[in-house]
This record gives structure tokens, sequence and C-alpha cells, in this order.
């Protein structure tokens, strides 16, 4: 039986201890080779201080002209489909049944500030009326048409 401190152990007891002082002493090291910066010795370890190839200051500044021109494109290509979508949805699910004629043009409101007004939306109205599978507001095409809707029972 194996002996530890002056106390016997069994052999499983024993395989933990010694596994235990293993690994104490495997952070210990870990730990003093942290706080040493040793590891930064290994060739593979620590930040890069020197790139393959050092770029002249003109390099960097068509990169920066290169990063800004990005930077516009993105914002451009997010404001026209933020102008095309509806909602978070992006393009309809449902179909799009709208007047080709139709543009949106801002404008100053004396009530409401900035808004948007859509030219040529009446004719989309008559488009979307006169439309078989464009979704209506019932009641008002049923009072249109002079139908009186069902009455209710309870």
């Amino acid at each position: 039986m194996p002996e530890w401190f002056g106390q016997t152990y069994t052999p499983a007891q024993n395989n933990v201890i010694v596994i235990s002082i293993v690994m104490i002493v495997l952070i210990g090291v870990i730990v003093l080779l942290y706080i040493s910066d040793i590891y930064r010795l290994c060739p593979g370890w620590g930040a890069i201080r020197r790139f393959d190839a050092d770029g002249t200051e003109d390099m960097r500044i068509r990169q920066v002209i290169i990063h800004e021109h990005a930077r516009k494109l993105q914002d451009h290509r997010l404001i026209t489909e933020h102008d095309k979508s509806y909602g978070s949805l992006g393009r309809p699910t449902w179909g799009v049944c709208q007047s080709p004629n139709q543009s949106r043009v801002p404008i100053l409101h004396p009530e409401l500030g900035h808004v948007t007004l859509h030219e040529g939306f009446a004719e989309t109205q008559k488009m979307r009326e006169h439309c078989e599978w464009w979704a209506k507001d019932e009641i008002y095409f049923m009072a249109q048409k002079g139908v009186a809707p069902p009455t209710t029972v309870l």
C-alpha cells in the first residue's frame, strides 16, 4: 500500500494523488511561462512585429482611398435597397402590383416635416383595384358595389 505523509492509501487513491501533483506542477509551469514572457521566444508565439513586405506611404494612401470608395458603395447600396424594400422582408413575397411610373419625391410637410410623396400612386391604386389576386379592403369594395355584408348573429 502506498504511503503519503504518514497515511496509507489504496492504489486508486495513489493514482489520483500522482495525477493531481502532475497537474498542479503543469499549471505552475504554465503560469511561470506566462508571467516571465518566455513563451515569446518560441518562433510561432507573440505579436507580429514585421510583415512580409513593408509598404510605402503612397500605398497606404491608395489603400485608404480604396477603403473609402468601398464604404461609399456599401452605403449607397444600403440606401437603394432600403428604398425598394418593404419592412424587414426585402422584396415582397406576395408579389408586386404597382405602376411603373411611380416615383418617390422627398418634400417638406408643414406639420410632419420631411416626408416622401409617392407620385403616381393613384395609378397604382387603380391597378390594384382591377387586379384579381391583389388583397383588397373587402368592406370598402362591397359598399362601392352596393352589397351589404352579412349580419352577425349571436
